[in-house]
């Protein structure tokens, strides 16, 4: 079975030459792959466009491949195409396949040529616009573009710069639009929504860049992150390129360390507050090589690289100046509060807590003995809690009762303890003076006459007395006593003589500010299947000196850092990315003094002073 392609090339000239060649074999493929039988060039051609086909009955079937098409007897054709008669014409691109007569002894010829372009129509078209199309009756192209690019410059450039220069000019009057907003690079950012039409309130000066002074003039609140020195010191070191940059920005106004080189504005690709991890580990990344007299320890990462948590805790309470100190959790430290609580106790489901929470159950709604929020509620913001108080969360089974008054109880006020002591000797003293006052008014009572009588009366007065603050200093050493109303949940310091009722009730400081560069909202985690015993071990506490905080492992369970979230792998698995400014903020002075920490606390009306 023999097949013959005749392919026909014309020189410029006009001369044509014809090659032979030969095929063995049913099939000839036809393709700009060089694999082909036969490789078409043009780019127009698929590598695999289609193949000539014999079959058994010496038929002649052109079959395309999947997706291709060729134009068959000026039809556009697909797929298998046959069986083909001579004189068939198959156009492929600019090539054009014509089967022909077999020769004697061959089963198969065609002739393959490729028809090029006749370049007088073209010509003869494009003579016809030019005659008779539109552009005909306009300016030249040239013209045009100088025309138009004219009309950008004085629209775009050359008319804000003079509105500008004379806001209140004739030409600023008569412009019915605003000049210069196609300078605006982007929309004004959601905070600043509010300047959206005063642009002079950040863009004092005409071709100055905005300058730091127009920012403060609103943020006059916001903190420096750490003194300028120590910024410049701890930054990384710029490359001679980036160098370049800053002294060519330096050059046009445009200072590196100003508000707007982080809150880029009119940018909706760059958020006004930078939030990416880089921001921040580019220089807390190994800062103590920097900057090696920094207390801060080195993080770069959530994940990966940060320092175990260091709480504030406090060491001696009071209730203007607490002692604190900030230690890491891998110590297990210790605080003292000023309050007696074992959390074991009160959350057990076994002995007297419970068996009284049943007892109480109806009118507080104790249903399975203490738990978390019977004591602590949050507030409606849900970051904090409020302070637990005595008369609203721990007198429903404490009580400061110290005597029942026929049926009335009498009630210690909490908190003050000079007024507790003063209560109860007006009290006794009372019930005093109320006895002499009944026997006086007891007429029945024969007196005798004379001296003797009025001295018994006084004599009476005065041991009435007596044993009314007998009986107050009493009553005062219990409370303040093993088992008594106070000494259970405070630290008592007695008197050496407790005839002088000298009791001193030790000042309670208990924190809401563990971490005070490092605000938490405790209604954020109210997800999933999250308690309370999911982070604090309350229930295992036996002494309020435990700081009842989870350690770093314990977030790492759920969130870690970006660079680690991207890193990808089992570690990030079902994880949260998690940067920098989620816990810290960065102008509210999060590198301060600790006494400026304190003072800071101190003014959060969780922290300090005492239980009310």
């Amino acid at each position: 079975m023999s097949m013959t392609i005749r392919t026909l090339k014309r020189s410029p000239t006009g001369r044509e030459s014809v090659r032979e060649r030969d095929f063995e074999g049913p099939l000839i493929s036809f393709g700009r792959d060089a694999s082909c039988d036969v490789p078409l060039t043009d780019l127009s051609v698929a590598l695999q466009h289609g193949a000539l086909r014999l079959d058994d009955k010496d038929d002649i079937y052109f079959d395309t491949a999947p997706e291709q098409t060729v134009v068959i007897n000026n039809r556009m054709k697909s797929g298998r195409q046959g069986p083909l008669k001579p004189g068939t014409v198959i156009k492929i691109g600019p090539y054009q396949i014509t089967i022909e007569t077999p020769a004697e002894g061959k089963s198969f010829t065609a002739l393959l040529e490729e028809v090029m372009v006749d370049e007088a129509a073209p010509k003869a078209t494009l003579a016809e616009k030019q005659v008779f199309g539109l552009g005909r009756a306009l300016p030249s192209k040239r013209l045009m573009s100088w025309a138009f690019l004219l009309a950008i410059l004085g629209i775009f450039l050359v008319l804000p710069i003079h509105v500008i220069n004379q806001p209140d000019g004739k030409v600023a009057e008569a412009v019915p639009f605003q000049t210069d907003l196609a300078w605006n690079s982007g929309p004004v950012s959601l905070m600043h929504s509010n300047l959206m039409n005063n642009c002079a309130a950040c863009h004092e000066k005409p071709w100055k860049a905005v300058a730091d002074s127009a920012c403060i003039d609103c943020h006059k609140d916001t903190g420096d992150h750490a003194p300028s020195g120590d910024m410049r010191q701890a930054s990384l070191d710029v490359t001679a390129f980036e160098k370049h940059l800053q002294d060519i920005s330096i050059a046009f106004g445009r200072p590196v360390e100003r508000c707007a080189s982080c809150h880029v504005e009119h940018n909706t690709r760059a958020h006004i507050m930078p939030s990416n991890q880089e921001t921040c580990g580019s220089c807390h990344a190994g800062l103590d090589e920097r900057l090696p007299n920094t207390e801060l320890l080195n993080v770069a990462d959530f994940g990966s690289d940060h320092p175990q948590f260091r709480p504030t805790i406090i060491t001696q309470p009071s209730v203007t100046d607490p002692t604190t100190i900030r230690v890491s959790l891998d110590d297990n430290p210790k605080g003292f509060s000023g309050l007696k609580f074992p959390h074991d106790i009160h959350m057990s489901q076994t002995g007297g807590v419970p068996k009284m929470a049943g007892q109480l159950d109806a009118r507080y709604a104790f249903s399975d003995g203490v738990d978390c929020e019977d004591c602590h509620r949050q507030e409606a913001g849900g970051a904090l809690y409020e302070p637990v108080r005595m008369t609203s969360d721990c007198a429903m089974c404490h009580s400061i009762v110290f005597e029942d008054d026929e049926g009335y109880p009498r009630t210690l006020r909490h908190g003050e303890p000079e007024e507790v002591i003063a209560s109860m000797r007006d009290f006794y003293d009372a019930k005093a003076l109320g006895n002499i006052r009944d026997a006086e008014m007891n007429t029945r009572t024969r007196r005798r006459p004379g001296r003797a009588a009025s001295l018994r009366e006084l004599n009476r007065r005065e041991l009435a007395f007596k044993q009314s603050e007998q009986r107050t200093i009493a009553k005062v050493d219990a409370i303040f006593s093993e088992g008594g109303a106070c000494y259970d949940c405070h630290v008592i310091d007695r008197p050496n003589d407790i005839t002088t009722l000298d009791f001193v009730v030790r000042p309670i400081s208990v924190s809401d500010a563990f971490y005070p560069k490092s605000p938490f909202n405790h209604a954020a985690h109210e997800i999933g299947d999250l308690t309370c015993d999911s982070c604090h071990a309350a229930k295992t506490s036996k002494t309020s000196n435990d700081i009842l905080l989870p350690k770093i492992g314990v977030c790492r369970d759920c969130h870690i850092g970006e660079e680690s979230y991207r890193a990808g792998g089992k570690f990030a698995e079902g994880k949260f990315p998690t940067n920098c400014l989620t816990c810290h903020s960065y102008h509210n002075e999060p590198h301060m003094a600790l006494d400026d920490v304190q003072k800071a606390s101190l003014s959060n009306p969780h922290f300090g002073g005492g239980l009310k």
